[in-house]
């Protein structure tokens, strides 16, 4: 095996068990007073580095790959807990309980979270049906003074960002879907959007998850 594959081992979600009893919230807060509060390091490889730790604890490992593989960050062991490295040779290293959560973890009203979940599912799909046909219809018609223009940093390709004109009530997830359509993405690209390091729910607006208008959100874009 070679010194590079020896130095950039593929990513893999961390296992532990906790002496400490975490609650999600808990940890979350955890998390959240970590990233803010880092001295050391260039700021935008931990924006990164949160962004990844949040898409391994949801399961996308593969799309947390790609973001770190884009970011230019290394990770010798496959494991984040035990360190990354940026491209200037700098070391970032995180605590088991902001890399994800413990094996043990206490769970907190999750047949009430699950519910909230699956309603809010099923109303984010019929949003972008009822989007899909009043745009089909032409019925569609937006006021001027609803309208944003919104600019996306495309993460596969060096050219001038992406402008889209979307409505301030519209979701993230009507964003994405006109920037597919703009880029002309092939085969089963997906694109995901971020915003000062943190991947925007689909099923909220862009105001409602702190963006101002004027600034640049990212798009990931995955093959």
């Amino acid at each position: 095996m070679g010194l590079a594959e020896q130095f950039n081992q593929p990513l893999r979600p961390h296992s532990w068990t906790s002496k400490r009893k975490w609650t999600r919230s808990e940890l979350s807060n955890e998390r959240e007073e970590f990233f803010d509060t880092r001295v050391t390091g260039r700021p935008e490889i931990w924006g990164t580095l949160k962004m990844v730790v949040g898409l391994v604890g949801d399961g996308e490992v593969e799309t947390a790959q790609g973001i770190l593989d884009a970011a230019g960050v290394t990770v010798p062991t496959g494991d984040l807990v035990n360190g990354v490295y940026d491209e200037a040779g700098n070391f970032y290293q995180m605590p088991e309980q902001v890399v994800g959560d413990p094996d043990n973890v206490v769970v907190e009203n999750d047949g009430a979270v699950d519910a909230e979940m699956a309603k809010g599912g099923e109303g984010e799909m019929d949003e972008e049906e009822l989007e899909r046909r009043r745009e089909e219809k032409g019925k569609g018609v937006l006021k001027s003074g609803d309208l944003v223009k919104v600019r996306a940093r495309l993460s596969d390709r060096g050219g001038p960002d992406v402008v889209i004109m979307v409505s301030k009530e519209q979701s993230v997830r009507i964003l994405i879907r006109k920037i597919q359509d703009e880029i002309e993405i092939p085969g089963k690209g997906k694109v995901r959007i971020a915003y000062l390091g943190k991947i925007l729910k689909e099923g909220e607006t862009l105001l409602a998850q702190g963006w101002r208008e004027g600034h640049v959100v990212n798009a990931l874009v995955f093959q």
